[in-house]
């Protein structure tokens, strides 16, 4: 009885010693990923938040919203983003900078007054036979917010990014309209600056930021050998000379005619700007000043 006694006894140590061995372990378990936990929320931001992203200070990214299914019935109702077209409900921008960020329509698609919403302009994939690069002013969740090239000057829309591509130009264009000069510039550093004329009192050029559409030869003028098309319309006439009213820079063949408030609204420049202009990419920023 003695020696089942003491066999009894070493097993219930045993067992203790096992329970007591697991116990620990467990704790140790739950003390090493609450560790690990701690030290993530403490150096990665936690919320799935990569090192990457944290060292850079750039948050996570929010979900990706929903691109509406629109039929095909409703598209062919919608407005047009061209330079001939209105888009009457396009959240309007005149001060928002692209700093140089382009996205390319690669295709016809709906432009969006917010992300995931009804949609309020269909966008060609081409501009003057070329393709559409429009400027990119801020992106969330999956979609872009671009400026268009319809009326009203300044008015924008969003499209989902997703299969669009994306450029950075470092050309920017400044038209002061105070100090009568139109300034180039590439990557900060002034390309050229030249005299230029402008929209008379009656016809203003309109300010504001905007961009270069797009350029195209008309052989019914003998004015300039190119106009570059900009994304803005004047805001007193509809029409130039039966166009769509459009904004443009072009040259003009007298001196006379091209400096000072002489224009329907366009900006008269030398055959030096033209030749700038011939480098700059679709989707070049350009502010107009007062």
């Amino acid at each position: 009885m003695a020696q089942k006694g003491k066999h009894g006894a070493g097993a219930d140590d045993g067992t203790t010693r096992r329970l007591v061995t697991s116990v620990v372990g467990v704790l140790a378990g739950f003390l090493v990923v609450a560790l690990a936990v701690f030290v993530g929320v403490k150096f990665f931001g936690g919320h799935g938040q990569t090192a990457a992203s944290s060292a850079s200070g750039t948050p996570s990214a929010a979900p990706a919203i929903p691109v509406p299914n629109v039929p095909a019935d409703v598209l062919a109702k919608l407005p047009r983003a061209t330079t001939e077209g209105t888009v009457p409900k396009a959240p309007v921008d005149l001060q928002t900078q692209s700093n140089g960020r382009t996205i390319n329509i690669a295709r016809d698609m709906p432009g969006f007054a917010r992300p995931g919403a009804d949609p309020i302009t269909v966008i060609p994939k081409s501009q003057f036979g070329a393709a559409t690069w429009l400027p990119v002013l801020r992106t969330t969740s999956g979609w872009a917010q671009v400026r268009l090239p319809a009326k009203p000057n300044g008015g924008t829309a969003w499209v989902p990014e997703a299969g669009l591509g994306m450029a950075q130009t470092t050309w920017s264009v400044k038209v002061a309209l105070g100090a009568e000069t139109i300034t180039i510039s590439k990557a900060g550093k002034k390309v050229g600056s030249w005299p230029i004329g402008q929209g008379m009192a009656d016809t203003p050029t309109p300010v504001g930021q905007t961009f270069l559409l797009g350029s195209f030869v008309d052989p019914k003028q003998n004015f300039s050998p190119v106009i570059y098309a900009l994304g803005t319309h004047s805001d007193t006439l509809d029409t130039y000379g039966g166009g769509p009213g459009t904004v443009a820079v072009h040259g003009w063949p007298t001196e006379k005619g091209r400096l000072g408030k002489v224009s329907h609204g366009c900006v008269r420049v030398p055959q030096a700007t033209l030749d700038a202009f011939a480098k700059l990419p679709t989707g070049t920023p350009i502010d107009i000043t007062a």
